[in-house]
C-alpha cells in the first residue's frame, strides 16, 4: 500500500509529516487531506478575523499530489454610499 505524507500549515506554523500514512490510492489521500483540513478548522478558532490553513500531500516519491487550503477573512458589512 502506498505511503502519503500530510504537511500542514497553520498561519506561519509549518509541520512536516515524517511518518506518513499508508492509503490505497491518490484519491484516498485527497479525501484524507480534506478530512484533516476540516479537523484543523474545528480545533483552531480564529484569533481575530483572519485565518489560513493548508494541507499538502506528498507521495512516497516526494511528489506533491494535492493541496487543500482554507482561508477566513472576516470583514464588517459595507455601508451604502452616503450613509454613516
Amino acid at each position: 500500500m502506498p505511503s502519503y505524507f500530510f504537511h500542514t500549515r497553520d498561519g506561519e506554523n509549518l509541520e512536516f509529516d515524517e511518518e506518513g500514512t499508508d492509503l490505497p490510492d491518490d484519491q484516498s489521500a485527497r479525501n484524507a487531506a480534506k478530512e484533516l483540513l476540516a479537523a484543523m478548522n474545528r480545533e483552531k478558532l480564529p484569533n481575530g478575523d483572519h485565518m489560513s490553513l493548508s494541507v499538502t500531500v506528498q507521495n512516497a516519491e516526494g511528489r506533491e499530489i494535492y493541496m487543500a487550503n482554507l482561508r477566513l477573512d472576516g470583514l464588517p458589512p459595507s455601508k451604502p454610499a452616503g450613509k454613516g
